[in-house]
């Protein structure tokens, strides 16, 4: 069994930490190379087109 995190069908659950230094839960597409330095890169992009509120 594997002990990554799972979502919905086809995707997969990265634990990621943003540049403000939070942490928090992205999903990804499952097969997504589960590298951190990927998912700490999708999370900065995600970070970087929030709208500012």
């Amino acid at each position: 069994m594997s002990d990554e995190l799972t979502g919905p069908l086809g995707t997969a659950m990265r634990e990621v930490t943003f540049p403000d230094r939070s942490r928090g839960i992205i999903l990804v597409r499952a097969g997504t190379p589960q590298a951190e330095a990927e998912a700490e890169a999708m999370a900065a992009r995600m970070w970087a087109e929030m709208p500012e509120g």
